[in-house]
């Protein structure tokens, strides 16, 4: 049983969603949403917790995408880029150092790296310096 209650990292933000799901695949997580809408509940969901803003409160159902990690495919282009398909939990801490491993890396980081890919993107992550975007700006295509 996943506790219900939940407060994100600097425990400005607290929730007591009516139903905490866990799903481990995309099957799982398309069957938790189609149940929330049979219940008419809203949804939201969370990863690693880290925004100041209430994005991740419900009394609804919150889905946590922690099982939901890793990376799905390297695509390798002549130039020396790739495209790389990520799962949302997945943490940048993760993300950097499986990129490493492939020699690759991002274009632009924060200082922070416990945020999930999900998390930072649509919360607007971002690093340093006039030049460089932020990590949405580093996003190909989403899948919902």
């Amino acid at each position: 049983m996943i506790e219900r209650s939940w407060q994100n990292w600097a425990g400005n933000q607290h929730a007591f969603p009516a139903k905490r799901s866990e799903p481990r695949s995309v099957d799982e997580l398309r069957a938790v949403l189609a149940g929330a809408v049979e219940r008419s509940r809203t949804v939201r969901c969370v990863g690693a917790g880290h925004s100041f803003t209430p994005i991740a409160v419900t009394n609804g159902v919150q889905i946590g995408l922690d099982s939901l990690r890793g990376i799905e495919s390297v695509v390798r282009s002549d130039d020396g880029s790739a495209r790389v398909t990520v799962l949302a939990g997945t943490r940048l801490r993760e993300l950097t150092a499986r990129l490493w491993d492939l020699g690759l890396a991002m274009t632009n980081l924060g200082d922070i790296d416990e945020q999930s890919v999900a998390g930072a993107i649509s919360t607007g992550t971002h690093g340093t310096g006039g030049r460089f975007g932020g990590i949405a700006t580093q996003v190909c295509a989403v899948e919902l």
